[in-house]
């Protein structure tokens, strides 16, 4: 008896912790705060990481790990370690309150406050701080400098002298007319007493630009920078001046840190870019041109300058002999050296055209015809030609300065497209050209390429495969190219010394093609690890498991972790904490990224590569454990781990073998404490298609109690259940349901799978969410009278289809929905340029078929053509800058249920994209989605935006969210009434 009175007692307490949590409420999204740009220092001894609340100021928290000191420094955007993990850098952004307080002041941005820069010395905890900082420079492998540029000073607040009228005895006598003109000639002569100004370089548009070092506290400076670059070690600062006259003209110099001294590079151009510096600092190379501003072109020079030279030297300009009749250098290129610093890469490109319709000047610019001409045979369409317009108009062609001086290029007209290897001086490079097959992007994004091999001392291109599906590359060691076959499943390599071509996975049993695939397109392939020294074995994955094969075809494949995956659904995939390894190293074991497909569960593994071996689990837990990392110069780790009720809190342990005893580090769950939170579990049920055991996520109040009954909201999105253990924050919508929020509030969220059939999207998702929503009833916790479904793009087109089928929905809610895949199909998606055939033929929307093929399943498939048995009140958003689904869709879908006269709200963001950016707008979607759903499913009133709209003329004056008890002030025409007969669930 005592001990039932202890569990009632025990349940009492229970309940009344729960009750003492509170819902959580849309005030608390800007203060919710995460952990950002985690980091360990290289020698392992220091954590750093930044907790930011989504709006207002971050805090850096740098921990040492052997003391457990702890240095915090508020404001922090950006922040980097020095090589030698003695400082660190931080950019300190001014205090979101203050600049916002400003800004309702209407403060001009001249004399809006600037970041500052903190160097903080982790010895002694001591910072120096400095103010009104352009941006810095901290290299990653700089151990003592550090240089930064100021922005302008703040001009000095001129004071104004009194001065007091005194009668001057010399002018008695003299007329007043006099007077006034000796007066004049005084300020006039005061004006000309000019202040001597000690640098010229003060008149610069630059600014001063300081090198710091961190060590010695030892500081130079420098006068009018336009730009700078402190080189990768810190051994060179390079900088650019721009011309204040003529005694002090534009020019690149360079400081030697260790020495001081002090170096021209070049002088006297009109205009300097893109400075590039070797990996060892002592190379560089700029663009450079003597033509001034205002010519109609400025044709620019390549220059380049290397340790020990007295200046840098043109290299490249269009005069130079490699360069193609009617090229020139490309400024809009980028300049990259390779790793080695042996050579140097940058672009060209034609030399711009004038055309005689645009130098015509006997007629006005009003009087020539604005017109786009669409053909036939365009490569692109001109929506897409518009959109990269821009991107064409500056395109460069990658070229590369021989050991000799000589020009190769490597990219033209011909090949626009060359994988270079910059870590390796290789001799050859991997070329793609697609043009030959642009015109079917139109209808088919899956496009066949051709791959050319590019001699990179010659620039000569020899044809390796033509008409290829998929995406070709070089091995490690570049002795084979290559490439999945979408259209047969299976790898090949071609080894470039003979030509020879083998299929490398033709006689594995398993498939290397996506098992999960469900469209007319082309599955793809679960990719690879990469490969092993020497290009002796290249790794590869299955479904689950892992590989070696030999491209030479001398030896058998060998699974490396034994069908272990296969056999248990669980996916291994190898993992490499060394950020600069050139290979896959077989002689050590190896680590491996664990995920059980069914329980989704997750960790780390090891295993022995040499021979293959079934892996050994390190970690593995019913969680989301990733983001494994190591220190660069210690065996140290971090990890996170997460579940939906647990933060991903950062985990340390001493090395990646001791990680199933990772120390937690901190503790963001504790912002979660005052609020009813949730759980997340699986659910399973049968799909209604072919009867298969499909996965859903359930998401629970945490105060849930099994007796009750909970209004449910169904989301979904394809196959989302692998997600289970993701920790998902309280944060605006920008689209969908905002399953935090609404679970807190006493709702339950369900989130199925769905496997699609080819041609009948809408009727696979009836045979996936209906099945799974009536498992969810069956468990006796839902009330079936107020559930509602909702979704956003694929999954809203899918919401606007299932409730023309089925009413046990209370209410739904629809995103950016395609109401008309007829009008739809020939459509341009304006985000991209793109036309929509290819998604409705291929890809996801998965008809199969083109609309003249089978209009037959564009119109069973479409929601206009059923509205009439729209039975369920529907919340749209759809958006007037959607560049992905046509905001005329949205507009069908709702002028419909406007003329049938069935409850319905659409609210249209201005501007706005397909999925909402800017934070007001997330929101107000966030408020209007949790009422709408709140007056349907839990009873409550509804808001003025819903009972009486908004109109036009109150718009940007109120927003409506105030309750009332009134209907909708919209009534229905007499003789009109909606259509109340059941409909099947199917």
């Amino acid at each position: 008896m005592r001990k039932i009175y202890y569990l009632f007692m025990l349940c009492l307490l229970s309940t009344a912790l729960f009750a003492q949590k509170q819902p959580l409420t849309h005030d608390v999204y800007d203060d919710w705060k995460s952990i950002q740009t985690v980091r360990l220092s290289d020698d392992g001894n220091w954590l750093a990481y930044r907790i930011a609340p989504q709006v207002g100021d971050a805090v850096l928290e740098l921990k040492n790990l052997g003391t457990d000191q702890v240095i915090t420094i508020d404001r922090v955007s950006r922040y980097a370690f020095s090589a030698n993990s003695q400082f660190v850098a931080a950019e300190v952004k001014p205090g979101y309150e203050l600049e916002r307080e400003l800004k309702l002041k209407k403060t001009a941005k001249s004399k809006m406050p600037k970041d500052s820069l903190y160097v903080i010395n982790l010895a002694n905890g001591e910072m120096t701080k400095v103010g009104r900082v352009k941006n810095y420079q901290l290299p990653e492998d700089s151990k003592d400098w550090i240089a930064w540029l100021h922005e302008k000073p703040l001009p000095a607040k001129k004071k104004k002298e009194k001065t007091e009228k005194v009668e001057d005895p010399e002018e008695e006598g003299i007329s007043r007319k006099e007077r006034k003109r000796r007066r004049k000639a005084q300020e006039a002569a005061k004006e000309e007493v000019v202040e001597e100004v000690k640098d010229p370089r003060e008149k610069s548009k630059g600014t001063e630009l300081v090198l710091f070092n961190m060590s010695s506290g030892e500081q130079k400076s420098i006068t009018g920078v336009m730009d700078y670059k402190l080189a990768q070690n810190g051994n060179y600062l390079f900088f650019e001046y721009d011309k204040v006259d003529s005694l002090n003209p534009a020019g690149i110099h360079a400081m030697n840190t260790a020495t001081g001294e002090m170096m021209t590079l070049s002088e006297r151009m009109e205009s300097y870019k893109k400075m590039t510096v070797s990996e060892d600092g002592k190379r560089m190379a700029f663009f450079a041109t003597a033509n001034d501003k205002d010519d109609d072109h400025q044709y620019y020079s390549l220059m380049h300058w290397m340790e020990g030279a007295n200046e840098a030297q043109i290299v490249a300009d269009t005069l130079s002999s490699g360069l193609a009749d009617g090229w020139m250098v490309s400024d809009n290129s980028t300049i990259r050296f390779s790793e080695s610093g042996e050579r140097l890469y940058f672009g060209t490109a034609p030399r711009p055209v004038e055309y005689d319709y645009e130098s015509d000047t006997t007629i006005l610019k009003e009087e020539r015809p604005q017109v786009d001409v669409w053909s036939y045979n365009d490569p692109y369409i001109q929506p897409m030609q518009k959109l990269q317009a821009a991107r064409e108009k500056n395109r460069s062609y990658e070229a590369l300065l021989g050991e000799d001086g000589s020009i190769i290029q490597l990219e033209d007209l011909s090949l626009e497209s060359v994988s270079v290897d910059y870590d390796n001086d290789r001799d050859y490079y991997l070329g793609m050209d697609d043009k030959a097959y642009r015109v079917q992007y139109t209808w088919d994004v899956q496009l066949p390429r051709d791959y050319y091999l590019v001699d990179a001392n010659t620039g000569e291109k020899t044809m390796l495969e033509e008409g290829l599906i998929g995406f070709a590359s070089m091995s490690s060691d570049g002795k084979y190219m290559t490439w999945f076959n979408s259209e047969d499943g299976h790898w090949y390599a071609k080894e470039i010394a003979s030509g020879t071509t083998r299929n490398l996975t033709e006689n594995i049993s398993v498939s290397f093609a996506n098992e999960l695939h469900d469209s007319p397109s082309l599955a793809g392939s679960y990719g690879g690890a990469g490969w092993t020294e020497n290009d002796e074995h290249f790794l590869l994955y299955d479904r689950y498991d892992i590989w070696a094969i030999d491209p030479s075809g001398s030896n058998e494949a060998v699974n490396l972790t034994q069908g272990a995956g296969r056999a248990n659904k669980v996916i291994y995939r190898y993992t490499s904490l060394d950020r600069e390894a050139d290979f896959i190293d077989t002689s050590v074991p190896a680590l491996l990224s664990v995920f059980n497909e069914w329980t989704k569960a997750s960790g780390y593994a090891k295993v022995d590569l040499a021979n293959g071996a079934t892996p050994e689990n390190i970690l593995v837990d019913d969680m989301s454990i990733y983001g494994l990392t190591k220190a660069k110069d210690a065996d140290r780790v971090m990890l996170r781990k997460s579940t939906y009720e647990e933060y991903p809190e950062i985990y340390l342990a001493d090395s990646w073998a001791d990680i199933a005893s990772a120390e937690k580090l901190t503790d963001m769950d504790a912002q979660e404490d005052p609020y009813n939170w949730g759980t997340a579990e699986l659910i399973e049920f049968n799909s209604g298609f072919d009867g298969e055991t499909m996965q859903a996520i359930m998401y629970k109040p945490e105060n849930f109690d099994p007796n009750k009954k909970y209004p449910m909201i169904v989301y979904f999105y394809e196959r989302r259940s692998s997600s289970l253990h993701n920790h998902l924050s309280p944060a605006p919508s920008a689209s969908t349901v905002n399953i935090p929020y609404f679970v807190s509030n006493d709702y339950v969220v369900l989130v199925p799978d769905i496997k699609y059939e080819v041609g009948y999207p809408g009727r696979s998702a009836m045979n996936h969410v209906v099945p799974a929503t009536q498992a969810a009833v069956d468990m006796g916790f839902i009330d079936e009278s107020k559930m509602a479904i909702q979704g956003q793009s694929w999954g809203g087109y899918q919401v606007a289809y299932m409730v023309t089928k089925t009413d046990m929905y209370a209410a739904a809610g629809a995103g950016a929905p395609v109401s008309n895949m007829t009008s739809a199909y020939g459509g341009v998606r304006w985000g991209s340029g793109m036309s929509r055939m290819f998604q409705y033929e291929k890809t996801q929307t998965r008809i199969g078929a083109t609309l003249w093929e089978r209009p037959d399943l564009y119109i069973e498939n479409s929601p206009i053509f059923s509205m009439p048995d729209i039975e369920t009140p529907l919340f749209i958003m759809h958006n007037d800058a959607d560049g992905a689904v046509p905001w005329y869709q949205g507009i069908e879908f709702y002028m419909s249920l406007r003329r049938l006269q069935k409850p319905a709200w659409m609210v249209v963001y201005n501007d706005e994209a397909h999925n909402l950016r800017q934070r007001k707008n997330r929101k107000d979607l966030s408020v209007r989605m949790g009422q709408f759903f709140d007056h349907y499913l839990k009873g409550e009133p509804m808001p003025v935006w819903m009972a009486k709209g908004l109109p036009a003329t109150l718009k940007g004056r109120t927003l409506g969210y105030e309750l009332t008890d009134e209907m909708p002030t919209q009534k229905m025409k007499e003789g009109e009434s909606l259509n109340t007969e059941k409909k099947g669930q199917n």
